[in-house]
């Protein structure tokens, strides 16, 4: 699930590094953004330690388009206090320990999800959300999310710090988390999850190393919810990620 967070670096090196005009329209004020950055996540599967990664990074940004390793984006509305963007881009998918017996024969692919994200900001605070559908077919399920957070300067180092919700469908976690009856041996026994809303908190911290090249870093942490963690594949920790990433912009 780590584009998500990949996301997180995109959107941050477009508010922050600057923009070069190229043509009017779609591509207007765009700039390419490369870097690199290592993740640390916490295992939720049985057997499935915590783990650090490092992942490269590259972007495309103007005006109206987002296109990145975490999809496309195409923002319809993009005003003052206003922002309306439209996604299409690989959805989550669950990261199965490979050698553990437990999740022998457990097939799951990569989905393609499309949906929204919305934003108003209202100076001192914004408010949030959006939603994917898979539309793959890989699992047809959805997922949505509310927020609300705060951006501010401190000093020279940019801070976004936010709270809200998450809510999957009955699908969606069962492709990450459930066992089907097919599915089902003398080492897993058929679990449905349902659907599910659990809360999180996420903050972003920003710094101008030079013009065109920010340092950045995050964190999320979020409770899983107790139907997931009923689940004869899940460890019963909750999850939270942490980052580092430098970004150049051109």
């Amino acid at each position: 699930m780590k584009l998500r967070y990949i996301g997180l670096f995109a959107t941050t090196a477009a508010l922050f590094c600057p923009t070069w005009a190229v043509a009017d329209g779609l591509f207007s004020n765009g700039n390419f953004s490369i870097g690199a950055g290592v993740l640390s996540s916490s295992g939720i599967y049985k057997g499935e330690k915590s783990e650090a990664g490092f992942f490269p990074f590259l972007s495309y940004d103007s005006d109206r388009l987002h296109v990145g390793f975490d999809g496309i984006g195409l923002h319809v509305l993009n005003q003052d206090n206003v922002e309306l963007t439209l996604l299409l881009g690989p959805g989550d998918s669950p990261d199965f320990p490979n050698k553990n017996p437990l999740f022998a024969g457990l097939k799951r692919g990569t989905p393609v999800d499309a949906g929204f994200e919305a934003a108003y900001d209202f100076d001192a605070f914004y408010v949030a959300g959006g939603a994917m559908v898979d539309v793959s077919s890989e699992h047809k399920g959805y997922q949505a999310e509310a927020k609300i957070g705060s951006e501010f300067m401190l000093g020279e180092v940019g801070i976004d710090i936010g709270a809200g919700a998450r809510f999957r469908d009955q699908k969606l976690n069962n492709f990450l988390y459930g066992v089907s009856a097919a599915e089902a041996n003398g080492l897993r026994s058929a679990y449905d999850v349902g659907g599910t809303s659990e809360p999180f908190v996420d903050m972003t911290v920003s710094y101008l190393v030079s013009d065109d090249v920010i340092l950045m870093g995050f964190m999320e942490y979020h409770p899983l919810d107790k139907k997931v963690h009923g689940s004869p594949l899940t460890n019963g920790k909750d999850s939270y990620s942490v980052g580092l990433g430098l970004i150049y912009s051109f």
